[in-house]
């Protein structure tokens, strides 16, 4: 069968480095507020954020060197030319991004793999085809590397996580901030450079004045301040192991099970 349409394809077999950002609480954002106040929001913080985090952190390299896929409220990242230095760069950028996000009070995930990865971008279509329409939007991506990177945020709170095959390729400065994943020799979390005080601000005023005017506040307290900005228990549990990891209450990650659902899976 003859396809009425072309393509960009890239195949990995088994080792392409891949970054999975995923952006939290969307689905209590898409509940509330006009399409169009969502739609403007969408746009500003994941595209125009990340434009602009891109440019800052990788203005030395060619855009041709990566490939980008973006959909729902999910980035993919992966490198196109073999470059092991670039996995710094990569670090730096998301938690650049995810900085900015925080700024913005937008949590995120994001976890960097090194794996199998394909992806498909289409560059024509002919006219009788669905997919020549403006409205049609074709970037498909996948492999076990976006499986690998998607599953093992299970549980997770909000960060940027590395796989153990790219832990040696992080700077030496880099390696002093990563933080291991109870139970899982597989994982590492890797602490933002700058004060966190500067994201609770947006994220949670009431935290941020407790731990300005006490910052020796008991872990209690801080739980306790999150609840006016973060009701839910949920998004309270994705934030505060972030908080304690940053302020030094904590020398590892947790991660959460729930015996009520099924564990997440892509494509599932």
């Amino acid at each position: 069968m003859e396809h009425q349409f072309n393509i960009v394809k890239r195949v990995f077999e088994n080792d392409s480095l891949i970054a999975f950002i995923d952006l939290l609480g969307t689905c209590k954002f898409y509940e509330s507020g006009l399409a169009e106040q969502q739609a403007q929001k969408t746009l500003h913080v994941l595209l125009g954020l990340f434009d602009i985090s891109f440019s800052k952190y990788f203005k030395n390299e060619i855009a041709e060197n990566f490939d980008v896929s973006i959909f729902a409220d999910s980035i993919v990242v992966s490198q196109r030319i073999g470059n092991s230095s670039i996995v710094e760069s990569l670090v730096d950028f998301s938690l650049g991004y995810q900085a900015a996000l925080l700024l913005k009070g937008v949590p995120s995930r994001a976890t960097i793999v090194r794996d199998s990865f394909f992806s498909f971008k289409m560059s024509g279509a002919c006219k009788a085809s669905i997919l020549e329409s403006k409205y049609t939007t074709i970037s498909l991506c996948g492999g076990k590397g976006i499986k690998l990177a998607h599953d093992s945020q299970e549980g997770l709170p909000i960060g940027v996580y590395v796989s153990e095959r790219i832990v040696n390729d992080l700077s030496v400065e880099q390696q002093k901030r990563a933080v291991p994943v109870k139970d899982d020799r597989n994982l590492f979390f890797i602490k933002q450079k700058h004060d966190v005080l500067a994201f609770l601000l947006s994220l949670s005023e009431k935290t941020f004045l407790l731990l300005n005017n006490h910052p020796d506040a008991s872990t209690m307290a801080i739980r306790r301040s999150l609840k006016t900005s973060h009701p839910e228990k949920e998004a309270r549990n994705k934030l505060l192991p972030w908080i304690l990891v940053h302020l030094g209450r904590e020398n590892e990650i947790h991660r959460r099970t729930s015996n009520h659902s099924r564990p997440r899976k892509f494509g599932g």
